[in-house]
């Protein structure tokens, strides 16, 4: 009998679950790029310590998409702007 991935049950209960629809495509893009990340994340932290640093990376970079949703501000888009729109340095 075929088998279904973790990957598959997730998406499927995402596609079933009426509470879960994200109408902007913004918005599912951030998640879906979230939900990359968190994957990403679980494969590393089974590496045990040799992945851990990546694994971590991977958490913050899932936080970033979703702060991207929710409006949170990031240093790093703080430093783009000033760059780009203040010339500092220049």
């Amino acid at each position: 009998a075929p088998t279904t991935s973790n990957n598959d049950s997730h998406n499927n209960h995402l596609a079933n679950d009426e509470s879960a629809l994200i109408t902007r495509a913004r918005h599912r893009q951030h998640v879906e790029a979230a939900v990359r990340a968190l994957q990403r994340f679980e494969q590393l932290s089974k590496q045990g310590t040799y992945g851990l640093d990546m694994a971590a990376e991977e958490l913050r970079l899932a936080a970033s998409e979703l702060g991207r949703i929710t409006g949170a501000i990031d240093v790093e888009d703080v430093l783009d702007v000033l760059f780009k729109d203040f010339c500092i340095g220049k």
